[in-house]
């Protein structure tokens, strides 16, 4: 576990995974004080949180040797996916700290089942489109599978029954006695927040901004439409200077890099239409979408790449620009103008 100063006051404690296509590095950001904080709670398993916490007091210590106060008070949550919240419950036991959460956080990570049905029930497989028949029954129970063992063996997934307090998505809280703002800005996640302080024109972004690669949107808990909205909305905050992602590196050119962001969005979703426009005739199906657009990739990328790509067929349906019809063997989608 690596930790250092990213601003003065601001530390990034970042967990290393063993194997990263699977457990990747997760930035957790310490902001000390007489009422200091901590943004996301990482990995869940025993020892990530031990060397979590023996940073912590190598930072009291040397807090201390200057007569400063390090006290951390509270833990919040950028958003619910396994990599985020995991770690809440054993920062609360070894910390003594107040696990703080937005009530659509708090039902989404109150219990395993509710969790479950949140992010892969029914609603699933008809939004990915997940292939009929037996195949795309037997695909959809062994990811589901493989999703489990994951999060539970090597995340450690731990439910939050009993969260300390409650904020609304939309306001204003008090950090070692300065103002910072907490906002809703869905779309990798339809409970994520951020938090921004003006005067500093520090945000941190959890997943929605990453300096290197792209955000994951799949579903069903991501939204196309609410990320291009939130990432705007980021655009226009007044004096940002620095993004304190989730993960990768801090980002120190945030205009640059939303600019980046949004023109990747636009060519994806234009990409899309136009293989739909040229396939006007006979239709086209996500995996024909997908196979387009990675001819080259292996399956294990492909299945990756189909959740954006079904959102983004989500998206142009609501805007009207493409049909979707449910075939027999497939599903597949056309041209509004056709």
């Amino acid at each position: 576990m690596v930790m250092k100063e990213v601003f003065p006051g601001i530390f990034l404690l970042k967990e290393v995974g063993w194997f990263k296509s699977i457990k990747p590095p997760e930035n957790v950001y310490i902001i000390p004080g007489n009422d200091g904080i901590i943004y996301d709670g990482g990995y869940g398993n025993k020892k990530t949180i031990k060397r979590l916490v023996q940073n912590i007091e190598q930072l009291k210590s040397s807090y201390l040797r200057k007569n400063q106060l390090l006290k951390l008070s509270r833990v919040y949550l950028s958003h619910c996916h396994p990599d985020h919240f995991s770690g809440l419950y054993r920062l609360r036991k070894y910390l003594g700290i107040k696990i703080i959460l937005t009530k659509k956080q708090a039902q989404l990570i109150n219990n395993k089942t509710d969790y479950h049905k949140a992010f892969d029930g029914d609603s699933y497989d008809d939004y990915l489109i997940i292939k009929k028949g037996i195949r795309g029954k037997f695909r959809s129970f062994f990811e589901r599978l493989l999703s489990y063992f994951i999060y539970n063996r090597i995340y450690h997934m731990t439910f939050i029954q009993d969260v300390d307090e409650f904020i609304e998505e939309v306001t204003e809280i008090t950090i070692n006695s300065e103002k910072w703002t907490i906002f809703p800005s869905p779309g990798h996640s339809s409970d994520h927040i951020s938090l921004y302080n003006e005067e500093k024109g520090i945000l941190f972004a959890g997943d929605n901004i990453l300096q290197s690669i792209t955000t994951w949107l799949g579903p069903p808990n991501s939204d196309i439409e609410a990320y291009i909205n939130s990432i705007k909305y980021i655009q226009n905050l007044p004096h940002l200077n620095m993004i304190l992602p989730a993960h990768g590196n801090i980002i120190s050119n945030p205009q640059e890099r939303i600019s980046e962001i949004l023109e990747h969005r636009y060519e994806r979703t234009a990409q899309i239409l136009e293989i739909i426009n040229q396939n006007n005739r006979t239709g086209v199906s996500p995996d024909d979408i997908v196979k387009t657009l990675y001819p080259e990739a292996n399956r294990m990328l492909r299945e990756f790449a189909r959740g954006w790509v079904c959102l983004t067929l989500k998206f142009l349906e609501k805007q009207n620009k493409v049909i979707r019809k449910d075939e027999k063997k497939s599903v597949k989608f056309y041209p509004v103008n056709n």
